[in-house]
């Protein structure tokens, strides 16, 4: 065993760890607006449709390419820059604005009807929506190693974080009710204010060392900073397990809705029946994880998050199984308390994954001279997406195939699967070599 680290470097603020988390609420609330609304916006059925449909399936996949290319060449690029703010902030500071404007304009076509016009904007709004996310997202997500080498205060300040990405799940949940009450333009304004609010705190209270040219060293291609990344041994672990972990988590979410409507026979008023005690228990484990971190090291409870995740989810398949069961409880109780329960091990799944990167960035600068979180990040975000859009696709053929409008045998074995994906989550992360206890990070010799 190496050691790699000599223990916490201070520097730090309880406000400044603050100010970082605050971006979680922005990082998470305009993802899952868009992912939810924007279709609706443009096509709010087939004849009010403002673009075509397949029109804008189109453009929104282009986005998603969009995003994907760029994710590793803005972590590039903020690793390569050099400017008196740093290398993170400049991306922050100057970019939150155009994007809060852009998320803002995404919700204002041009014509109120079918138009060529509106295809022409949701091609360019949806593009530049896709790259000022990455432009403030990564840089920001970067920083995280660099702001303090404590890896006690990493996992707080990813706790702080978490606790910000639940309340922008929460004033998601409202975006439907402020659609229907105000029209589409004032959620708009709100989200892309708190977009603002969310983002600026970081680069106004937290100062990054000042970077100079003659300073670098590394190599200039993308392509070779990109392969670089990939002689990083605990960093192909992370990735494999998070892609899977992914894959999974982003299954369930999709099902719930499903599962509301069709498996419990309730109207889609009633899906926070299910998240509610999901997200409850995420925000009450938060803590819980955050401690056990300290006690236990990062890989370990990391492990214990697939490993709970593996074990629990399956609880879904048993609602209403027997008649044992539902006579004890209805099969809508038996399907809060499932959730309520995978909502557990999630929530380590929300506070660990960046700040075991951070480790990792810790030990690329030990094999390579720099810090070149940037690229880490961006690369981490291909693989991540690609496996979050491989399970839409996965949904539709296992959920979306039947003869009805909703399979329901492959409803039921959608936990399954989920399962499954959690527990090659574990397996892929089973041999990596970082571990950290007592303030020490140190790597296993194999």
């Amino acid at each position: 065993m190496a050691t790699m680290t000599k223990g916490p470097d201070s520097g730090i603020t309880h406000f400044q760890k603050l100010c970082y988390g605050m971006g979680g609420l922005a990082m998470n609330l305009t993802n899952l607006v868009i992912s939810q609304w924007i279709l609706k916006r443009y096509v709010p059925n087939v004849q009010a449709a403002l673009v075509p449909v397949a029109v804008f399936s189109v453009i929104f996949m282009v986005g998603r390419i969009t995003d994907a290319i760029t994710d590793p060449l803005i972590g590039y690029w903020s690793d390569k820059l050099r400017h008196p703010r740093g290398r993170r902030n400049p991306f922050i500071l100057y970019g939150v604005l155009p994007f809060a404007i852009i998320y803002f304009l995404l919700w204002v076509p041009p014509v109120d009807q079918m138009h060529w016009l509106n295809s022409l904007y949701a091609f360019i709004v949806i593009q530049l929506y896709f790259i000022f996310y990455t432009i403030v997202v990564t840089p920001y997500l970067a920083l995280l190693p660099e702001i303090t080498r404590d890896i006690t205060a990493r996992v707080n300040i990813t706790t702080i974080q978490a606790y910000f990405v639940m309340l922008g799940t929460i004033v998601f949940a409202l975006i439907g009710t402020l659609i229907k009450e105000f029209g589409w333009i004032w959620p708009g304004l709100l989200v892309a204010a708190l977009t603002l609010v969310s983002f600026l705190p970081t680069p106004l209270s937290i100062r990054e060392k000042a970077t100079d040219r003659s300073a670098d060293q590394g190599p200039a291609s993308l392509l070779v900073w990109v392969r670089l990344t990939f002689k990083n041994r605990p960093f192909i672990y992370l990735i494999l397990s998070t892609s899977f972990y992914w894959f999974g988590l982003n299954l369930l979410i999709m099902l719930v809705p499903y599962w509301v409507q069709d498996f419990l026979g309730l109207n889609e008023d009633s899906v926070a029946l299910l998240m509610g005690p999901f997200l409850g228990m995420n925000i009450l484990f938060f803590l819980v994880f955050n401690i056990l971190t300290r006690k236990l090291g990062k890989y370990y409870m990391y492990m214990l998050t697939c490993l709970g995740s593996a074990l629990v989810v399956p609880v879904l398949t048993v609602v209403g199984a027997t008649s044992l069961l539902d006579g004890f409880l209805a099969k809508q109780t038996q399907s809060i308390v499932a959730m309520g329960l995978i909502g557990i091990p999630v929530a380590g799944f929300l506070i660990l994954p960046f700040a075991i990167l951070s480790d990792i960035a810790d030990y690329d600068e030990q094999l390579s001279g720099e810090r070149r979180e940037g690229i880490y990040f961006g690369v981490q975000a291909i693989f991540q997406k690609s496996m979050i859009g491989f399970s839409i696709l996965i949904f539709g053929f296992v959920v979306l195939s039947g003869t009805t409008s909703v399979n329901l045998a492959g409803l039921s074995f959608l936990p399954l699967l989920c399962a499954l994906s959690f527990l090659a989550a574990f397996v892929a992360f089973w041999r990596y070599p970082i571990r950290d206890k007592n303030g020490v990070i140190a790597l296993l010799q194999n």
